[in-house]
């Protein structure tokens, strides 16, 4: 049984506003900071944690400088022909030498907290549903403040502390994130633009795990850092209490302009569509491909590095890219909700409601291509092409979650999107187990892996393809809102309303 907000709620312009707020600092700072795992692995390379792997490794270095070799750097041409003195840390196991125990344990820590972070997003979906916002977000707040103190203890001699660590923030972030979803109803007239920018502030909290590299350069111990921050994530659980206790209530400025009464279908209907079956594919092929690109990342920038500075830099480089997705995320909402207001001058009902659903189309087109090209950027060993990828993960990173969530909220009945934001997440993130074996496949052969990412990359632009089909799309609409014959050509006096209306 769902829970049941008190229908009078009103939540004045103060209160909406300062909950918006600190739903955009919350997932600014947390949502996603376990995507951030490229700067953390730099950093704890540096440290020396798993290098004890590299030890026995027959590409363990045995001295602190060496010259280069083909095999070493991916046949990268641009450092042998400079003739770079390659550069070794001190803990013997990091730089640009490769060590493959090293790198594939890392890989394991990140697929199980990729995995982690999404899989229970069916049960929070139905917590959210029933619980209310209140008690989920208590929850992801204790697991995030628990994850970081765990994340402190983890060190050279005990890294096993990380699994644990990774696995909590990914719990605590997820949840943090799916709640903050809700506040796009604050603003129904702009809801959109809101919920795009919510979500794609979670993208910037990937550069959360700068802050190590910034503090240990200043001689700051990271099990302080992590203390400080176990403390900041905790005031999500107090900030709970100023939020209504189940949801934001939900007020459709259109429906109280409309003749038609919207009632909504059962969700075995929407999830049993064609569109639902399209958007699933799409949006696990591209959350598969930015993390197998995240995953890959500290591994490509290093064998196509000159020296441990380099690699750095790059290093770098990702944080300050994700701090920049704040400003990408919101356009593909922007542009929405552009969309769904021309949309509502159609007289037709019926046809408004058709380019309501369409208005998704540029977004998830842009999307695609953008998230594409940085992951074919990974099928060249050059700073060019790691330049080139940071500019396209500016816009497809945020936007993969954020014009899906919108698109969820646009395309399928308001009463079935927590549920859905759930089990979208959950079952791409089962799937997402895939991305070690690939992990592994590429390994040893590199270009035939990436290039079976690119071809299903490929297949899924057949989700924003298939809403330029406008018969298939009504035909949808008439389901999704359980349109009698005689709803299907109502025709709305919009210039009559106006009048009324006093414009």
């Amino acid at each position: 049984m769902a829970c049941h907000q008190n229908p009078n709620l009103e939540l004045s312009l103060t209160r909406r506003v300062v909950i918006f707020m600190i739903g955009i600092i919350e997932s600014m700072l947390f949502g996603g900071a376990v995507f951030g795992w490229p700067q953390l692995v730099h950093v704890l390379k540096v440290e020396g944690i798993y290098s004890d792997l590299c030890m026995d490794s027959p590409s363990a270095p045995n001295h602190t400088r060496r010259q280069p070799s083909a095999a070493d750097t991916f046949n990268n041409t641009r450092c042998i022909n400079l003739n770079t003195t390659f550069e070794i840390s001190d803990s013997k196991a990091i730089g640009v030498e490769k060590c493959d125990p090293q790198d594939e344990r890392f890989a394991l820590i990140y697929t199980v907290t990729v995995c982690c972070y999404s899989i229970p997003g069916i049960l929070v979906g139905y917590l959210l549903h029933h619980a209310g916002l209140r008690v989920t977000r208590v929850s992801g707040g204790t697991m995030l403040s628990m994850g970081f103190l765990f994340l402190g203890i983890a060190t050279k001699d005990s890294p096993h502390w990380l699994f644990p660590a990774m696995i909590l923030l990914a719990l605590g972030g997820n949840q943090t994130r799916m709640s903050v979803m809700q506040f796009g109803d604050l603003f129904p007239d702009y809801r959109a633009t809101a919920i795009t920018m919510l979500s794609g502030m979670y993208a910037a909290s990937a550069a959360l795990f700068l802050v190590f590299q910034y503090t240990a350069m200043a001689g700051i111990p990271r099990a302080h850092v992590c203390w400080a921050l176990a403390a900041i994530s905790s005031l999500s659980i107090f900030l709970s209490f100023i939020i209504p206790v189940h949801h934001i209530p939900i007020h459709n400025q259109q429906s109280q302009n409309q003749d038609v009464i919207e009632s909504p279908s059962p969700l075995k209907t929407s999830l049993c569509s064609a569109s639902s079956f399209l958007h699933q594919l799409w949006f696990f092929v591209h959350l598969l491909a930015v993390n197998n690109y995240q995953q890959s990342y500290n591994v490509w920038i290093t064998s196509s590095s000159c020296s441990v500075a380099e690699a750095g830099l790059y290093s770098m480089l990702f944080s300050y890219s994700n701090i920049l997705t704040v400003f990408f995320g919101p356009i593909g909402g922007v542009f929405t909700d552009y969309m769904i207001r021309k949309a509502y001058n159609t007289p037709n009902e019926l046809d408004r409601r058709v380019k309501e659903v369409q208005a998704s189309f540029w977004p998830l087109l842009v999307t695609s291509v953008f998230n594409t090209v940085m992951y074919g950027c990974l099928l060249f060993f050059h700073p060019a092409a790691i330049y080139v990828s940071l500019l396209c993960m500016l816009v497809a990173r945020p936007c993969i979650i954020a014009v899906s969530t919108a698109y969820l909220r646009i395309r399928f009945p308001a009463g079935h999107f927590n549920r859905l934001l759930g089990i979208y997440g959950t079952v791409g993130s089962v799937l997402l187990f895939l991305q070690y074996p690939h992990f592994m496949w590429a390994q040893h052969m590199y270009y035939a892996a990436h290039a079976l990412i690119l071809a299903v990359l490929a297949v899924s632009y057949l989700n924003p393809i298939h809403l330029l089909f406008t018969p298939l799309i009504r035909h949808a609409v008439v389901i999704r809102d359980n349109l009698k014959p005689e709803d299907l050509h109502p025709v709305r006096n919009t210039y009559a309303d106006k009048e009324v209306n006093g414009l």
